[in-house]
């Protein structure tokens, strides 16, 4: 499998970068005006987009703009839950949820007790790691199946009952996450208040069908075991792997902040500016390779038909 990834070279060993270098008050200040320039962005498409566009290139354009801004939102989630969005963590779980966990309706302590649990496993899609066991599939026909769940809006379904009846969750942070959806009734109360009910619908149908297909593809990338016979192993997976497939994969798939993956196996403490500093391009494609379609074809080849 080698040949999947297009940069051999290896780099030395470096030291392991210091937190608080890479999470100071500037850090901070820059991820908040990042998050609030995503909104920004995409608030101005739906403005501009629905003045001056054909109604057909408005909604094509419109259902790309929402799964990009869907996939940053999940990211910065990501990164608080780690405590990566400014430094101290009361301010960054009310940041994180005010300005992102917010458009989900999942408040980042929630979305914390079941994301942890993914960094206490060295086995993916196994019954003890709730982040990846429901993505967790044996064959092709599997995988179509997935992927019809997906864009019907029954996986997200799936994943709004499994944040809401873990276990790991306390029943006041269910209670947020009601408050939270209070949140989006608000947005299309609002958006039917000025006119603009396509925007609202648009961004949540967007949440509810192509999003959890992007996660599902984003997911495999990231652990699916791709083994030395050719076959594709999910369950017990030990693989975390760095895709690094260039601008357009950045923008739409992963950005710098969940790039970096195998590496934020590794020190899940660290923001994702000081993973940088550890990467180690490797030719091993269970760790590190340039071509996402590579590894999900790959993926997919390796597994049975039925």
């Amino acid at each position: 499998m080698t040949e999947m990834v297009t940069s051999t070279s290896v780099l030395e060993p470096v030291a392991v970068p210091k937190r608080r270098e890479f999470l100071t008050p500037r850090h901070g200040a820059v991820n908040v005006a990042h998050i609030l320039a995503t909104h920004a962005l995409l608030l101005g498409w739906f403005w501009l987009g629905f003045r001056f566009l054909p109604l057909g290139l408005y909604i094509a354009g419109s259902l790309l703009a929402c799964l990009i801004h869907q996939r940053a939102m999940s990211e910065w989630i990501h990164e608080g839950a780690h405590f990566n969005v400014v430094a101290d963590h009361g301010w960054n779980d009310r940041l994180t949820n005010a300005l992102a966990g917010i458009w989900f309706a999942l408040p980042v302590r929630v979305y914390r007790a079941i994301h942890l649990q993914h960094h206490r496993k060295h086995d993916f899609f196994v019954a003890d790691d709730p982040d990846t066991v429901f993505l967790e599939i044996r064959t092709r026909r599997a995988f179509w199946v997935g992927v019809l769940r997906d864009i019907t809006g029954l996986t997200i379904l799936r994943q709004l009952g499994r944040f809401n009846e873990s276990e790991l969750v306390a029943p006041r942070e269910r209670l947020a996450t009601v408050l939270s959806a209070a949140a989006i009734v608000a947005v299309f109360v609002g958006a039917v208040w000025i006119g603009r009910i396509d925007a609202a619908l648009l961004y949540y149908g967007t949440l509810a069908t192509l999003y959890p297909l992007l996660n599902r593809l984003r997911t495999y990338g990231q652990h699916a075991a791709l083994e030395a016979s050719g076959r594709t192993r999910f369950d017990g997976s030990g693989v975390s792997r760095t895709i690094d497939a260039g601008l357009l994969d950045r923008i739409v798939y992963t950005s710098p902040r969940l790039l970096y993956h195998h590496e934020h196996h590794q020190f899940p403490h660290l923001p994702y500016r000081a993973l940088r500093q550890v990467l180690a391009p490797s030719d091993d494609p269970n760790e590190y390779t340039r071509s996402r379609w590579r590894v999900l074809r790959a993926v997919y080849a390796g597994l049975p038909p039925n």
